[in-house]
């Protein structure tokens, strides 16, 4: 039986149940940057401290991602996927009382910054959400590949990453319409129990076993680790120098991508400052800098769509750096002109739909990069390398926003999504990159 993206019943059951759990980890993911502009007004505490807070939270899901992976290829991966829902709701509910929880504890100071009762709360929620969050990448994507045909890996990817863009503009959307009626505790109250009620339902899904969760049987070989080493030194152009230039990509583009993530919804506000009336109720800056983030992400939701067919016909890397290429200019002109706004929601649209729209096209090249048997533990390190590596990004970005002004830091984000493109063209010397003979899945 076929259905949408010619995929069968079970293929297509299994891509909405493991996009679901996608989209559930990026709504997480975005409630923080949705809030900020509204802890600027509500809370003293600068800029810098706030980006601190996501860089927290990315730090924690990315020393994480390691050891995940290594228990993805060894464990039955349901007992990894649940736990993790459960880590990044309770994160957040956490975050939601820190109000009221750090009443009790005194402030600190470090190196002449003070640190309030509720800041730290807000930090220890972050830590136990971002290990929530650590564990989904390293396992998700070999679920992917031990369920889906070869033939059909780049549409799922691209459902898989769709459903993330989805849950990033789920967030903001959320923040946007609550906070007309609700405070944003209440919000996060909410949805932490939502996340709460979604890893029941899930344990109850996966327990029927009709989908494959535990790691493939290895032979010895691969359970030696011998025919690892032997792609990784003797031939190292097939694994090693390329994913060392994918991950010099991933780095690159993460900077752009985080900032944009992170300071969006205070750029639209700060630079543009948008409000008007629909009857009779005031929609102010800070809501209507998130309908322009939402929009943003929509736009990489459907553009992941297309881009995980592209990726099942076209060569990856030139799917790439076109979409990097078209981010980029949208970057520039963001940095450096003042728009209408009609003119700035086409350029979130362009840069949304490049920008996260790249994630399948990227996500199949290491896969097709990475040996079979060694997918979960290459996720794991390089999301770790990647994650705990960028975490300092929002603190930077806070940085230069509150030093130089927010528009100009985007050039830093432009700068970043330039420079990826120079990895990219590593991928097409021989002397980097040769291509792994890659066994088509039968349907």
């Amino acid at each position: 039986m076929r259905i949408p993206f010619r995929l069968t019943h079970r293929e297509w059951l299994f891509a909405v149940l493991i996009s679901s759990v996608h989209g559930m980890q990026h709504l997480f993911n975005r409630l923080l940057p949705a809030i900020i502009p509204i802890l600027v007004l509500g809370l003293d505490t600068p800029l810098w401290q706030l980006g601190l807070l996501v860089s927290v939270y990315m730090f924690m899901g990315g020393i994480g991602q390691a050891p995940m992976g290594v228990l993805s290829d060894r464990v039955d991966r349901q007992y990894l996927l649940i736990p993790s829902i459960v880590l990044m709701s309770l994160g957040y509910l956490l975050f939601a009382l820190a109000p009221g929880l750090g009443s009790a504890l005194p402030s600190v100071t470090l190196f002449e910054y003070m640190f309030t009762g509720y800041y730290q709360i807000m930090v220890l929620g972050m830590c136990i959400s971002g290990l929530g969050f650590s564990g989904i990448h390293p396992v998700g994507y070999p679920l992917i590949s031990e369920n889906i045909s070869y033939t059909n890996k780049g549409k799922v990817l691209g459902m898989w990453a769709s459903a993330a863009k989805i849950g990033d503009m789920a967030g903001p959307v959320l923040v946007g319409i609550g906070i007309l009626i609700l405070t944003w505790e209440h919000i996060l109250l909410g949805i932490s129990a939502f996340g709460l009620l979604y890893a029941i339902g899930l344990f109850v899904v996966l327990r029927e076993g009709t989908f494959e969760t535990r790691p493939a049987v290895l032979n010895e070989q691969h359970e030696s680790g011998s025919a690892t080493a032997t792609d990784l030194f003797a031939n190292p152009q097939l694994v090693l120098f390329p994913l060392i230039a994918v991950v010099l990509f991933f780095f690159l583009i993460l900077f752009a991508g985080n900032g944009l993530m992170t300071f969006t919804p205070v750029f639209v506000s700060d630079v543009y400052a948008y409000s008007f009336s629909i009857a009779g109720v005031s929609i102010e800056p800070t809501s209507v800098a998130n309908f322009y983030f939402a929009a943003m992400l929509l736009s990489g939701a459907v553009a992941q769509l297309l881009v995980g067919g592209l990726a099942d016909v076209y060569d990856h890397r030139t799917v790439l750096a076109i979409l990097v290429s078209i981010s980029s200019v949208c970057l520039y002109i963001l940095a450096f002109m003042t728009l209408t706004p009609a003119t700035l929601l086409l350029i979130f649209v362009a840069l949304g739909g490049c920008i996260f729209g790249l994630y399948p096209a990227r996500d199949a090249l290491i896969s097709d990069i990475t040996p079979p048997e060694f997918e979960g533990r290459a996720f794991g390190y390089i999301f770790t390398f990647v994650m705990v590596g960028g975490s300092v990004f929002p603190v930077v970005i806070g940085y230069l926003a509150d030093t130089i002004g927010i528009q100009a830091s985007f050039t830093y984000l432009a700068l970043g999504s330039s420079l990826s493109l120079v990895c990219l063209g590593f991928l097409y010397s021989k002397r980097i990159y040769q291509e792994r003979p890659t066994a088509v899945a039968s349907d």
